[in-house]
C-alpha cells in the first residue's frame, strides 16, 4: 500500500486538522500507511490520540522587519515565513525534503503548506491541495491583490512577485529542479482539492475551478438543548478576549434571547456573569447538529468549516472576523444576503439593533435557505469517498512510475556487466 503524508504549516486553530483527519482516517483503513505532519501539537491527543502517527512540521519562527504592510497579496505573505531570502527558504525546504525521505512518502496532502509544496516539486515528490480556496490562490501574475480597498503602489505586487519566485527558483536550482514561471506555479499539482462552494471561495477572481465541496463537522462536542422559555435562538461562538464579546452577550441579554455560548477560554467568573436560565455558557464545543434546525442566528468569527454547516442548515450568520482571511469570507457571505460581515477596523455597531435587525428582517433566513437548497444534494461522506478514490489513484500512478524506473535502471546496469 502507499505511504501518504498529510501536511499543515501556515495557520492557526483546529480546522486544519479538522479538515485533513477524514482522509486520513479513511486511508489508514484501508491499509495506507499515514502520517500527519502538523504545525500545532498541543491539544492533538484530544483530537484524534494515538490514531494516526503525528509529526512536528518545519517552521519559519524568526519575525521579519522591513516588509510592506499590511501585505497585499499571498506572495507578500509568503515573505514572512522565509520566502525574502533564498537563505532562509533553503533550510525550510532542506527539512522537509528530508521529513518526506525518511518517511518514504508517495504522495503529500497539503493543507496551506507551501514550503511542503515547494520541497516535494524539488523532489519530484507527487502532491495535491486540500482545504479552501485562501489556501490556494487563483493562477494570476501577479499574485491578486487581497484588499481591494485598499490604494496598491505601482508595482508593489509585481516586484513582491518577483522576489519571492526569484528565491524559489533558487533554492530549487539548488537540487536540480526546473524552475518556476510564476508564484502560481507552485499550486499546480496532481490535483487541487478545492473543498468549499464558488459561493465562499476567497477568491471571487478565480479561473473556473473544481469545486468539491466544504468540509464541516456540527457532530464533535458536548450536547445540550436550547433554554426554555420564549425568544428567538443564537448560537455564538466568541473568545472572551475579543473586541466585540461583552458587547455581544449584553445584546442578546437586552432583547431576551436565548443562546447557547460556545467561549474557549473563558474564565469562571465571566462565565458566571453572562450565563443565566435563558444562556448557556461553557468552553467546550457544543454538538450542533441537533441544534440548528431551531437556531434563528449565528454570531461568530467566520472559520470556513462552521459558516458552511450554518448555511447549509438555512442559518444566518452574522460575522466578526478578526483576521484577513475571514474577513475575506465573511464578505463574501455578506454578497449572497446570508449574512452580515463586522469589519474589525470600524467601530463597534449597535449590537442590539443589528441582531434584532438581522432575526426581524426575512431576507437573511431567506437567503441562508436558497444556499441550503442550492447544495441539498451535496454529500459529504460522499465527497470523502471520491478524494479519498483520487489520492488513491494518484499514489497508484506515482508507484507504477517508481517501480518503472527502477527496472530500467536494473536493466542498464545488466546491459552494463
Amino acid at each position: 500500500m502507499s505511504r501518504i503524508a498529510f501536511v499543515w504549516e501556515l495557520g492557526a486553530s483546529y480546522g486544519h486538522i479538522s479538515g485533513l483527519l477524514p482522509f486520513a482516517r479513511r486511508l489508514r483503513q484501508r491499509g495506507h500507511d499515514v502520517v500527519m505532519v502538523l504545525r500545532e501539537l498541543h491539544n492533538v491527543s484530544n483530537i484524534f490520540g494515538d490514531e494516526i502517527p503525528v509529526l512536528q512540521a518545519p517552521l519559519w519562527l524568526p519575525p521579519m522587519q522591513g516588509l510592506p504592510e499590511p501585505p497585499l497579496n499571498y506572495s507578500e505573505i509568503l515573505m514572512r515565513y522565509g520566502y525574502f531570502s533564498a537563505d532562509g527558504l533553503a533550510g525550510l525546504v532542506s527539512a522537509w525534503r528530508s521529513l518526506f525521505a525518511l518517511l518514504g512518502s508517495d504522495v503529500i496532502v497539503a493543507d496551506h503548506s507551501p514550503t511542503a509544496l515547494l520541497a516535494a516539486r524539488s523532489m519530484g515528490l507527487a502532491a495535491t491541495t486540500l482545504g479552501t480556496g485562501f489556501y490556494f490562490p487563483p493562477r494570476q501574475t501577479p499574485m491578486p491583490n487581497m484588499r481591494p480597498w485598499l490604494n496598491v503602489p505601482p508595482g508593489r505586487l509585481e516586484h513582491s512577485d518577483a522576489l519571492v519566485l526569484n528565491n524559489m527558483n533558487t533554492v530549487l536550482a539548488m537540487h536540480k529542479a526546473r524552475p518556476m514561471v510564476s508564484v502560481s506555479e507552485l499550486f499546480e499539482t496532481c490535483e487541487n482539492f478545492l473543498c468549499t462552494f464558488a459561493e465562499l471561495d476567497h477568491y471571487a477572481q478565480r479561473e473556473p475551478a473544481k469545486y468539491w465541496g466544504a468540509c464541516w463537522n456540527m457532530e464533535m462536542g458536548q450536547d445540550t438543548a436550547w433554554p426554555d422559555g420564549e425568544g428567538k435562538r443564537v448560537f455564538v461562538y466568541l473568545e472572551p478576549q475579543s473586541r466585540d464579546f461583552a458587547k455581544v452577550l449584553e445584546a442578546i441579554a437586552v432583547l431576551g434571547l436565548r443562546a447557547i455560548v460556545c467561549a474557549p477560554g473563558i474564565s469562571d467568573d465571566l462565565r458566571r456573569k453572562h450565563e443565566n436560565p435563558r444562556t448557556i455558557v461553557s468552553t467546550k464545543p457544543f454538538r450542533l447538529d441537533r441544534l440548528l434546525a431551531e437556531c434563528d442566528l449565528s454570531i461568530g468569527y467566520a472559520g470556513h468549516g462552521m459558516t458552511a454547516g450554518m448555511l447549509m442548515a438555512g442559518v444566518p450568520l452574522l460575522l466578526l472576523p478578526t483576521q484577513l482571511e475571514r474577513f475575506l469570507l465573511a464578505t463574501r457571505v455578506a454578497a449572497t444576503g446570508a449574512g452580515i460581515a463586522v469589519n474589525p477596523e470600524a467601530p463597534l455597531p449597535d449590537y442590539p439593533a443589528l441582531i434584532r435587525m438581522m432575526l426581524d428582517a426575512p431576507g437573511y433566513r431567506g437567503n441562508a435557505r436558497l444556499f441550503a437548497k442550492k447544495y441539498a444534494g451535496f454529500d459529504q461522506r460522499g465527497q470523502q469517498e471520491n478524494i479519498v478514490a483520487r489520492i488513491e489513484e494518484i499514489a497508484i500512478e506515482e508507484i507504477a512510475i517508481e517501480e518503472i524506473a527502477i527496472e530500467e535502471i536494473a536493466s542498464r546496469n545488466q546491459v552494463k556487466a
